[in-house]
């Protein structure tokens, strides 16, 4: 990868912040803490950081990319080690397709005390250094010494008013100027990382000229009052969501007459989104917590929630974290993010969408049950759907002795606590996966057809004839589903 032209900053110059390159790349901050004020000095290719004595203050990009089309990644780990015992500042990787961060070495650069940013659309490595070399120019020019630009008295009355300011930005700048949540590359576009928090937001001027050097400071000079509004604007905002989550437990509560009058409430206030949700309920896996222990979790979850979905409202309930997104929020993505976030094993039931409060209370319940069946069948650190649960959400809302005495009835000793046990249930599993084909089972198997119809007849011989009889293959599988739910110690 080539340079792009950009200067250089020598280590006594001023960059752009981690926090600034983060929000202007969209990368997703993979190893914290770090401190996000920390000013870049340099930036360079992993290629030449290699060779480099020290990597004080330097700001390292890694091209995460097959050595052949199509091929497989190499190993991260390897490549990113010896920059990491170099201490930069941070080292931006660009994988050439959409991946998550791997956690051995997200726990490495942890380890170094070195930040990781982690660009998670696949976006081409010379257009994510063209960005940040644009940062490190537009800091080279706007923050080096010069005579001070005073902000004219037209700004300085629509300072209370964040879109009066922005107007009134645009008309002294004769430019169109706007606050975005993400950075757009059009021609004749300026652009200013606004951060405020964990909150990141862009600054876009966008003109015909270029913006002169008295411009630039100008529009740095205001950068401060816009971020204050956006953290005012994101401390009401959370005010909001704290009513919503009080209010969400009292509507999946069990006291009628008050779920009925915070009804009428949340309605009238508009306390909750207009978009459809889906319910996830949380439980830690294999470890006794209290109830300390899960309002830590809910701590630790909601900050991650809110960062995929503003809207998130997080709760705990019945013993357990209850979170309220929206239905167009990738799960699977989210949830990959909880279950790194936390070293506790978690599982997850989500429930089908709905769109009015008064349908909480239903979605909720379709979540537990998803998240117990999950917990029963070994869904560890992976989202367990309700509208995936199948013949499994109805076996468990039966009796678990009846569940039992069914199990024994109809498998006898296949259901047993042995290894020719467990052998006869996973050749059952994988004859119901095929619809009873011998040679695809076999093949899954690792086995010779031939060996698979005499392990096949061992079976009959204690549950009786199946394989030609759909009547009774049909309790042959679901007794094998009841297994799974009450006596799995297999975890599938």
């Amino acid at each position: 990868m080539q340079h792009t032209g950009a200067p250089e900053h020598g280590v006594g110059s001023v960059g752009p912040t981690l926090a600034e390159i983060g929000a202007a790349i969209g990368a997703q901050i993979a190893a914290p803490p770090y401190d996000p004020t920390v000013a870049v000095q340099s930036v360079m290719d992993a290629e030449r950081a290699s060779d480099a004595a020290s990597l004080d203050g330097a700001l390292v990009v890694l091209d995460w990319a097959p050595h052949r089309p199509n091929g497989p990644l190499p190993n991260l780990l390897t490549r990113l080690e010896p920059l990491l015992a170099k201490r930069p500042a941070a080292v931006v990787i660009t994988p050439s397709r959409p991946v998550n961060p791997p956690r051995p070495v997200v726990a490495h650069a942890r380890r170094h005390g070195v930040a990781l940013l982690w660009v998670m659309e696949a976006a081409p490595v010379d257009d994510v250094r063209a960005q940040i070399d644009k940062l490190m120019q537009m800091a080279h020019t706007t923050r080096a010494a010069r005579k001070g630009v005073t902000v004219p008295a037209d700004l300085l009355g629509a300072a209370d008013d964040l879109s009066r300011l922005l107007d009134e930005l645009g008309g002294a700048l004769d430019a169109t100027v706007r606050l975005l949540d993400r950075p757009t590359n059009g021609a004749g576009t300026a652009g200013f990382p606004v951060v405020s928090g964990g909150r990141s937001a862009w600054l876009e001027i966008r003109r015909d000229s270029a913006l002169t050097p008295e411009e630039t400071e100008l529009v740095e000079l205001l950068i401060p009052v816009m971020r204050l509004h956006l953290r005012l604007r994101d401390t009401e905002h959370d005010e909001t969501t704290a009513e919503a989550a009080r209010n969400l437990k009292t509507i999946l509560g069990e006291d009628l007459v008050a779920r009925e009058a915070t009804l009428r409430r949340s309605r009238r206030l508009s306390m909750f989104p207009r978009h459809p949700l889906v319910c996830l309920v949380i439980e830690p896996f294999g470890v006794a917590v209290t109830m300390a222990g899960i309002q830590q979790l809910r701590s630790d979850l909601e900050p991650l929630a809110r960062r995929t979905d503003r809207d998130a409202i997080t709760i705990v309930h019945e013993g357990a974290v209850v979170m309220m997104v929206n239905a167009a929020v990738g799960l699977d993505i989210m949830s990959r993010g909880l279950y790194r976030a936390v070293r506790t094993p978690l599982v997850i039931g989500a429930s089908d969408e709905v769109t009015a409060p008064r349908s909480y209370p239903g979605a909720f319940r379709q979540a537990q049950r998803a998240v117990a069946v999950g917990r029963r069948v070994g869904g560890v650190n992976r989202v367990t759907r309700y509208r995936d649960l199948g013949i499994l959400g109805l076996l468990y809302q039966l009796p678990e002795h009846a569940r039992r005495g069914f199990v024994t009835e109809t498998l006898g000793s296949v259901a047993d606590d042995t290894p020719d046990a467990l052998d006869q249930r996973r050749i059952l599993r994988t004859l119901r996966a095929t619809d009873c084909n011998i040679t695809e089972s076999a093949r899954k198997l690792f086995i010779h057809p031939n060996t698979l119809r005499a392990r096949i007849n061992r079976i009959e011989s204690i549950t009786g004839q199946f394989l030609n009889d759909p009547a009774k293959r049909m309790n042959i599988f679901t007794a094998l589903a009841m297994f799974s739910l009450d006596s799995n110690p297999e975890g599938e």
